[in-house]
């Protein structure tokens, strides 16, 4: 199972932080990881963070959290123009 943390940061936002990983790095976890933020507002993730963040005290886990970014935002696909025909 994946380490997971809860924290109060110094605002006092509650955190939920998770260390999650891609499929394709089954075998190696640190390979493709990062540890996902989130709060009742707002998620971050954090791709380079130290291997023991999970026993980390409070102010340290608040710390990599200011360094975690919000996700990319990504357009929706839009279907490709249909072609229409004046001949119905």
């Amino acid at each position: 199972m994946a380490p997971t943390r809860k924290f109060i940061d110094s605002d006092g936002i509650h955190w939920q932080v998770y260390e999650i990983s891609s499929d394709s790095a089954a075998g190696d976890l640190r390979a493709e990881s990062w540890l996902y933020f989130f709060s009742r507002d707002a998620t971050r993730s954090l791709t380079t963070y130290p291997d023991d963040w999970s026993l980390m005290d409070w102010p340290g886990l608040e710390g990599l959290c200011h360094r975690a970014r919000p996700p990319v935002k990504r357009e929706p696909k839009r279907p490709a123009a249909i072609a229409h025909s004046a001949d119905f």
